[in-house]
């Protein structure tokens, strides 16, 4: 056996060796940019860079082949270990979805190798090694004098910086008993769910940006009256709608008939089969969007937000359109919220769309009420199909499109005539399962009577009823439902037979539809000639004028009415309780919201030649009145806002925000006002042109701020940030000298200089604003005891920094999430210090 350091080694064993270093040196070479690149933290190139210079030093000088042959080794350990770490980034940071380059990458790595010390550990590490190379370097050049005079000395000096990297190695892999690996992997899952949490919320605040309208999805509370099938009914009609499905499943991106059209007349359950379909697609995971247009309520008739909303949707539908959507909303919004039709089709629709690898599995999009659409419809309802229908259309393309319409206008109809268009069309008119209908009728009617033990015993010893209101009904779903509602109205055994007695009396005569018979015939049942003194008729027109021109899509309560228009609870509340088979109200209930049932009751009560003079209501009267009624409660609010204090007024906004029904009447003024004053036509009686005209310049600040708030998309109107930042100065100025709060409020303030902002948000600030009157307010200091003083200080002093420090991360990452968390811990800290917070808390996180 050699002894350790004796030059005879055999030529082969040298050559092997040599061979074997090459290797070690150019695989380093090689895996250095790989680790450099995955690790991205600085030094760990130097490091590399020293090992490689370790070796080939020590080659060079020719040492005992024992004493490399262990350096080497060791080297490779080294090398393994980083590679190792560079692996478990790699791992836990995949490029696809953390592509390389990217924020996510950088900042996830950023943060673990900060939150673990790696950085200082690898500059450690480099400089470590960068001082082996040294003495490796003199080695190197004192053998140059002795290249073939081996000593024991040669080989301690290699052992020795074998030695060396093995420590710092181990010092660098291991800390506190745990492998680096280890650390950094749970470090970056940590992490990554942070960064998630983060992009999620990001991702929400663009989405949320997206102007839409809720209302229109067919689960939305507006449409809960479409949703009522009665189990049964409309078979024929469904199986012919599966197969439609069925057949787009099979022919993926190659359908022919892309396009599904459903057309009938009104009162004949379109919206009904709509929204029970959509159901369905959604049950089975195909449903991609929903939109139903209501004449009537805001948002709902008109194109104007259909785009918005259909990317909306499928971006919470459909995972992989999430992302797209999400990304060409924020180029969309830079240009502006409510673009034009085209635009926002492109930019919210169309892109996403055309980010889905082909083939991909069929989107379904449900479109209800297109003859609905009474805002600017002729103009913008073509356009919006032809859009629409063009994205449907496209060879490839997984858009699905089901519509349901009455025949009428045709404007609507000659899109789907057109020649690129019609191939692609299947129309199917509702009248074709006529010969199912009327059972289907009957079964409703039947299942209805049969609700209540009165009805039912009525129901079955009269039979013949339920076959009468089934001839009457003519095909006619509304009919029989609002027959049967306006029977039951009075669950007295003779009161139903009186109400059917006169619906069989009510003879059609002029021409009338049967829908036209049965709301005279409702009207007068309840309400008949001889019980209509002068005042009666009076209140009853008004009550009917305000269920057709009342914007807001949920109605409005006989107390929130009393408070627009001084109509009192006491004279709306009856007529409202009478309405009841056509109007949606809870008897008697003075903050139950009210609205018409049915979009042709509407039709009916404004139209003179169909309603009468009796029940005729005219609109533009109506909007004149709740207009006027607008104009009267904004300044008051106004008024109101000038004579009371700062907490007073940051409660007010409190409210606003968080809809409190005590400002019901002032919300229904901020959003509606302006609509109610354009579609107002003021006749003498109601013309008072100081009273109707518009807030102008000169009035309150509150009056804007609030108007402005409720009138643009997104809430991005800076009048109501330029209030509240009034408000904030103000407290400033009334709060002691030195107080901490000062900063706090200070910051607060800068937070909202140019800032877009969510209602979440600003209730966040008027929470702050409250709790901190509560425990820094000057009165409050001035008479409090020593224990609740040194409790005040405390809070102060461990809150007002806090505060700042959150607000300061709101400021740089717009995320108000954290500023949230921050104020109800502030809140519960207020409440465990036995004081009495501003306010009581509304929501926590």
């Amino acid at each position: 056996m050699t002894h350790l350091g004796h030059p005879n080694k055999s030529s082969k064993t040298s050559e092997a060796l040599d061979i074997a270093l090459d290797l070690t040196v150019e695989g380093l070479e090689a895996s250095k940019d790989i680790i450099v690149d995955a690790l991205s933290v600085p030094g760990t190139g130097i490091a590399i860079d020293a090992v490689i210079g370790i070796l080939k030093k020590v080659q060079a000088a020719k040492l005992n082949h024992n004493a490399l042959k262990s350096l080497r080794e060791e080297i490779t350990l080294l090398m393994n270990m980083l590679q190792r770490l560079a692996k478990a980034v790699d791992t836990e940071l995949p490029a696809d979805k953390y592509p390389v380059n990217s924020a996510e990458r950088g900042r996830a790595k950023e943060d673990v190798f900060k939150s673990t010390g790696l950085v200082k550990r690898v500059d450690t590490l480099a400089r470590q090694l960068e001082a082996i190379c040294a003495d490796a370097d003199k080695l190197l050049k004192r053998n140059r004098f002795s290249r073939f005079v081996h000593t024991t000395g040669d080989a301690r000096a290699i052992t020795d910086m074998k030695d060396k990297i093995a420590a710092a190695r181990q010092a660098f892999q291991i800390e506190d008993d745990v492998i680096t690996e280890a650390t950094v992997t749970e470090a970056l899952t940590r992490i990554k769910s942070i960064i998630a949490m983060q992009k999620a919320e990001e991702e929400e605040r663009v989405l949320n940006s997206i102007p839409r309208a809720d209302r229109a999805h067919y689960l939305s509370d507006a449409n809960a009256m479409k949703a009522r099938l009665q189990e049964g009914t409309r078979e024929r009609i469904f199986e012919s709608l599966n197969e439609w499905v069925e057949a787009q499943l099979l022919a993926a991106g190659d359908s022919t008939q892309p396009v599904r059209v459903l057309v009938g007349e009104a009162g004949t359950g379109k919206s009904t089969v709509a929204s029970e379909f959509a159901k369905r697609l959604k049950e089975w995971g195909l449903l991609g969007a929903s939109f139903f247009f209501t004449r009537g309520l805001t948002d709902l008739n008109s194109p104007t937000k259909f785009f918005s909303t259909v990317a909306w949707q499928l971006a919470q539908s459909q995972p992989v359109l999430r992302r797209p959507v999400v990304d060409a909303a924020r180029q969309h919004l830079k240009t502006g919220a409510l673009l034009q039709l085209e635009i926002q089709f492109k930019d919210l629709v169309e892109k996403p769309l055309s980010s889905l690898p082909e083939p991909h599995p069929p989107i379904f999009i449900v479109v209800d009420g297109l003859d609905e659409c009474t805002e600017e419809g002729p103009q913008l309802v073509p356009s919006l199909l032809r859009l629409l229908l063009s994205a449907a259309v496209r060879p490839g393309s997984p858009l699905r499109v089901f519509l349901a319409s009455r025949p009428e206008p045709q404007y609507i109809h000659d899109v789907f005539t057109t020649s690129d268009v019609k191939p692609h069309v299947s129309v199917t008119s509702i009248q074709e399962f006529r010969n199912t209908v009327d059972r289907d009728i009957e079964s409703l009617i039947w299942a209805r009577l049969a609700e209540n033990t009165t009805s039912k015993e009525w129901s079955d010893g009269n039979p013949d009823a339920v076959y009468d209101i089934v001839d009457r009904s003519d095909g006619l779903f509304i009919y029989a439902r609002t027959a049967v509602d306006f029977i039951l109205a009075d669950l007295d055994p003779t009161w139903i037979q009186r109400r059917y007695d006169a619906l069989l009396r009510a003879k059609q005569a002029h021409g009338l539809v049967p829908l036209d018979t049965l709301y005279r015939t409702v009207l007068e049942g309840v309400f008949p000639p001889e019980n209509r003194l002068p005042q009666m008729q009076e209140d009853l027109r008004h009550v009917l004028g305000y269920l057709v021109a009342v914007l807001d899509g949920k109605g409005i309560s006989p107390r929130t009415l009393e408070k627009l228009t001084g109509m009192p609870t006491s004279e709306s509340v009856p007529i409202l309780n009478k309405l009841r088979s056509v109007v949606i109200f809870e008897q008697d209930n003075v903050d139950s919201r009210f609205r018409i049932i049915h979009a042709t009751f509407r039709e009916f009560l404004g139209d003179p030649a169909r309603a009468g003079d009796d029940f005729y209501v005219n609109a533009v009267e109506a909007h004149g009145r709740l207009a006027e009624g607008c104009v009267s409660v904004m300044r008051s609010f106004a008024e109101d806002w000038q004579g009371t204090g700062t907490d007073a007024q940051a409660r007010l906004i409190l409210q606003y925000l968080t809809f409190d029904s005590t400002l019901f009447h002032f919300i229904y003024a901020c959003r509606f006002r302006l609509k109610h004053l354009k579609l107002r036509r003021a006749p003498s009686q109601f013309r008072d042109r100081d009273s109707c005209q518009p807030v102008g310049a000169d009035d309150p600040p509150p009056v804007a701020a609030f108007e402005n708030f409720e009138s643009y998309a997104n809430h991005k109107s800076q009048k109501m940030s330029d209030l509240i930042r009034t408000i904030y100065a103000h407290i400033r100025e009334s709060l002691p000298v030195g107080s901490k709060w000062t900063d706090t409020l200070a910051a607060m303030e800068e937070l909202l200089a140019g800032r877009n902002f969510l209602p979440s948000d600003l209730i966040s600030h008027m929470f702050i604003i409250l709790d901190i009157r509560a425990v820094g307010n000057r009165a409050v200091w001035e008479t409090a005891q020593d224990q609740t003083i040194r409790t005040l200080a405390d809070l102060e002093d461990q809150w007002a920094p806090k505060l700042a420090s959150v607000i300061k991360t709101a400021y740089d990452t717009g995320d108000y999430a954290p500023l949230r968390r921050a104020q109800c811990d502030l809140h519960k800290a207020i409440v465990a210090a036995g004081l009495t917070p501003g306010v009581q808390i509304l929501y926590e996180e």
